[in-house]
Order: structure tokens, then C-alpha cells, then sequence
């Protein structure tokens, strides 16, 4: 009996560690791409997120790099296709990974506000989720300060614990700022190579 409940709490102390690893990557992982704040929640089917961000590029510049979603691809967006762009409206198709390892492709149309340096974007005729969201832009000079807002209602139930739906769009902004930095060629202090790694 001691044998059996030595091995479980030692199975116990492991998936703890193992959480608490995850959960600390996650953090670091979202210093790196610029995360300040976040804020997730849902009332039902209707979830609400608030990011806010900061990007060491100026606003025209990262204004530019939201503007060519169509250049955006990483872990969390597999493609993006322009379906039609008339002024400062662009309507595209999104390839995104989903929960369990599905792909989820949506129309967005985004609209362009550069005046107000802000762009906007909603789904179109989307059968499994209604997105409406906001990024608004502050220009800091060197840097720019990025507050993004974003609601979607679901219009169908996904048979997935809430935390995977958080984490999908948690993982969704965040991979938007990564793709941003990699599109600026902006590196962290961690990504720079020291001088010990220099042939």
C-alpha cells in the first residue's frame, strides 16, 4: 500500500511540475512576442478578449505588417487568401488551427483606418463562430502600443473544456504578434545569438 501511494503522489508531483513548466513556457513565450496584458472571459457562447501589446516598431510600420495579413503564416495561421480588396476594405479566407488539431477556415473582411490608426475585421457567413474585433494603434515613437478587442459568439457548441477555446484565442494574438516581429525583423534579447554562438 505505501509502494501504490509513493508512486501516486510521485505521478502527482510530475503532471504538477509538468503544468507549472507549460504554464511558465506560456508566460515567456508571450514576454518575447510583446504581450502586456490579457483578458478572456465568456458569458455563454459569447467570448470576449482583451489584449494589449507593445511591438518596438513605429505604428506606420506595424500598421503595414497588419495590413498584409495575407503575408501572415504560423503555428496558429496555416494560409491566407485574398478573396477581394476594393479601397481600404480586404475580405480574405483564413486557414486556422483549431481545437483537437482541426483546421477552421473563415472569411474575414478587414477595413482599414489610417487616419484613426485603426483596423477593424468581422467574419463573413461564418456558420460556427461570429468574430468582430478591433486593433487600435498607438503610436509611441520607436515603439507602438497595440489594444486589441475582440468578441466572437459561438453559434454552435464545441464539445471542449473552456480552457482549449481560451487557449486557442490566446494562442491565435499571440501568434499574430510573433508573426509581426518576424515580418520586422525585430529580435528579443533572448533570440540575438550571444557572442560565444559566433563562428
Amino acid at each position: 500500500m505505501k509502494t501504490v501511494l509513493k508512486i501516486l503522489a510521485g505521478v502527482i508531483v510530475l503532471a504538477v511540475v509538468a503544468i507549472v513548466g507549460w504554464r511558465y513556457y506560456q508566460i515567456h513565450r508571450a514576454r518575447q512576442a510583446g504581450l502586456l496584458t490579457e483578458n478572456i472571459g465568456h458569458d455563454g457562447n459569447v467570448w470576449k478578449a482583451d489584449f494589449t501589446a507593445r511591438i518596438p516598431a513605429p505604428e506606420q510600420t506595424v500598421f503595414t505588417a497588419i495590413r498584409d495579413v495575407e503575408k501572415m503564416h504560423n503555428d496558429q495561421v496555416k494560409a491566407v487568401r485574398v478573396v477581394s480588396q476594393s479601397g481600404n476594405k480586404k475580405t480574405v479566407d483564413m486557414d486556422i488551427a483549431g481545437p483537437g488539431g482541426q483546421t477552421i477556415t473563415t472569411e474575414l473582411e478587414f477595413e482599414y483606418l489610417p487616419d484613426q490608426n485603426k483596423i477593424a475585421y468581422h467574419t463573413v457567413d461564418n456558420p460556427l463562430l461570429d468574430t468582430q474585433a478591433v486593433y487600435q494603434l498607438g503610436d509611441e515613437g520607436a515603439s507602438t502600443f497595440i489594444d486589441y478587442h475582440e468578441t466572437t459568439h459561438l453559434l454552435q457548441s464545441f464539445p471542449v473544456p473552456d480552457g482549449v477555446i481560451k487557449q486557442v484565442i490566446r494562442g491565435i494574438f499571440i501568434a499574430q504578434l510573433e508573426t509581426l516581429k518576424r515580418t520586422l525583423n525585430i529580435k528579443t534579447a533572448d533570440e540575438t545569438p550571444s557572442r560565444d554562438d559566433e563562428p
